[in-house]
């Protein structure tokens, strides 16, 4: 891969970890251990998805609104560094 598109990949999988770090710390809603165990969680894990679709419906609008937006923001993230990959 050329350094520069290196570059701009790992800055934007720093971004997506971020952004997913916020979205896990609204679920958990100061909840430490969860938080932890949500962040640690597979991925690809259906249970894992169940769980985090499970602490969603029991947000407040507005933070339920929030987790959207991160969402959104981190499918547009993984979308741009599918493409860096296909260069």
């Amino acid at each position: 891969m050329h350094r520069n598109v290196a570059r701009a990949y790992d800055y934007l999988k720093r971004e997506h970890d971020r952004i997913r770090a916020a979205h896990v710390k609204i679920l958990a809603q100061k909840d430490r251990p969860l938080e932890r165990r949500l962040l640690h969680a597979d991925l690809d894990s259906s249970r894992h998805l169940d769980e985090m679709l499970l602490y969603e419906e029991r947000l407040s609008r507005p933070q339920h609104r929030r987790v959207l937006d991160l969402n959104r923001y981190g499918r547009k993230l993984e979308r741009i560094m599918d493409a860096l990959l296909n260069l």
